[in-house]
């Protein structure tokens, strides 16, 4: 494999937004964090607080709620394909994407981004 080249399917976006990632299967466990980027086929996300006792495996069922700046969610539902532990900053997890929808959500955004940016985001998205 040649260093610099792009092997990914779809672009990525840069966003930093607040995220809660759950587990699908019989083994609760949960997580909050802020996303590194998202693409339509992927999110990164750096945990902050975990909630439970193991992380998943690898290829585990998980759910991804971001919170965008409106009153809505992003929920995606994927997979886990991997996780960077970094002691300095929190560990990464990668998920592979297989479905997201919008959902309204109940707390209030947020933060603000510019309406140019968050036509981006939708537009990468849809």
């Amino acid at each position: 494999m040649q260093p610099g080249i792009e092997r990914r399917g779809h672009p990525r976006l840069p966003l930093d937004l607040i995220c809660h990632v759950h587990s699908r299967n019989a083994k609760p466990w949960k997580a909050s964090g802020r996303t590194v980027n998202v693409s339509r086929s992927g999110v990164l996300v750096r945990l902050q607080t975990v909630a439970g006792e193991l992380v998943p495996a690898l290829g585990s069922a998980l759910r991804v709620d971001i919170e965008l700046p409106t009153r809505r969610l992003l929920r995606c539902h994927g997979r886990l394909v991997r996780i960077v532990n970094s002691e300095r900053e929190g560990p990464l997890m990668a998920l592979s994407i297989q479905r997201m929808e919008f959902r309204e959500s109940l707390r209030k955004p947020a933060v603000g981004v510019s309406q140019a940016r968050w036509n981006k985001v939708k537009e990468l998205l849809m």
